[in-house]
């Protein structure tokens, strides 16, 4: 085989190895953006909760929840994000009215809550994002009242 030959079959294998890393790491990142659920529902306290799954760990990452009016040390109408895995990813509570508890930036098991009055007896929307640099993934919105 002539050193021509050798030299364009080892480009070509070249070529190969980083087409296929490309498409192996692409399939990855769009696997790892597939790979969360959520699900809603009420506690036994009527407050709302956003249930986040991370399916390719086959686990409970977090939640969101809303609680109106809650009793304590938390004054107010309470949203919280609460991550509970430890996958890298960050959970963030979201409320129509801009109110965001998030756990972005903090190693799991972490959880935050924000705290405000809202006019009483008034509809807003919640969701929950799973984050990570620039990934977010979010739930449905639902609807919740203070």
């Amino acid at each position: 085989m002539s050193t021509h030959m050798k030299a364009r079959l080892g480009a070509l294998a070249a070529t190969l190895a980083v087409a296929t890393t490309t498409v192996i790491g692409g399939a990855g990142t769009a696997a790892a953006a597939d790979s969360f659920s959520f699900g809603y529902s009420t506690n036994t306290s009527g407050d709302a909760v956003i249930g986040v799954r991370n399916n390719s760990w086959g686990e409970a990452a977090g939640n969101a929840m809303w609680q109106k009016d809650p009793s304590g040390s938390e004054p107010g109408d309470a949203l919280s994000a609460y991550d509970v895995l430890a996958d890298g990813y960050g959970i963030e509570a979201h409320l129509s009215t801009g109110r965001v508890a998030t756990t972005r930036g903090h190693a799991s098991p972490y959880s935050v809550t924000v705290t405000g009055n809202l006019p009483e007896d008034t509809g807003y929307t919640m969701w929950v994002c799973v984050v990570k640099g620039d990934f977010s993934k979010c739930s449905e919105k639902y609807a919740v009242r203070a």
